[in-house]
């Protein structure tokens, strides 16, 4: 990445193709790849090349493309990290929905998705904030007494064994699920 524009730099070589005016000259295939770098779509980055999108699959298919499609593949990764600020951003500032009235906006209100938030926490911090948290802090419970029915549950993985009885019936009316 150049430390001055912040831009990547992707070292490929171009496609070789038969020159003609409107084609995909070396420039063009370079400042194609810097596009999608920076938006991640394939239909804007041929825009702003001028080609069209089904030109650049087909250069992408070319058996001497190889280098052309491994830049392509970085150039979409890259342009995650645009994806994950926002999602970012999203979390921390949330989203803004309108308030109507009669038809009319009358205001505005934020909306914090915590489903978002925790797949963050969960997957940049899995150390702290993953799955298995949930297994560690669950109490293990063991039901049974006088006043319950009888069952063992294991909430770290299933169902161990449930004794069925029904109010008022003796063992006989009762039945084991293993």
């Amino acid at each position: 990445m150049d430390a001055y524009t912040n831009k990547p730099e992707f070292d490929f070589t171009p496609v070789p193709v038969r020159p003609r005016h409107n084609g995909w000259t070396a420039e063009k295939q370079i400042a194609f790849i810097e596009a999608l770098a920076e938006t991640g779509v394939v239909e804007e980055a041929c825009r702003r090349v001028s080609m069209s999108d089904s030109s650049a699959y087909a250069l992408r298919r070319r058996p001497s493309g190889a280098a052309f499609r491994n830049a392509w593949e970085a150039a979409l990764d890259y342009s995650l990290h645009r994806v994950e600020e926002e999602a970012l951003l999203r979390s921390r500032k949330g989203v803004t929905r309108p308030i109507f009235y009669k038809g009319e906006q009358v205001g505005e209100w934020r909306h914090y998705d915590e489903r978002l938030t925790m797949f963050l926490l969960r997957t940049r911090r899995p150390e702290r904030y993953g799955k298995w948290i949930e297994r560690v802090l669950a109490p293990e419970v063991e039901y049974g007494g006088a006043n319950e029915p009888d069952a063992a549950i294991r909430l770290d993985g299933g169902i161990e064994r449930i004794m069925l009885q029904a109010d008022g019936d003796s063992d006989e009316g009762g039945g084991e699920i293993a």
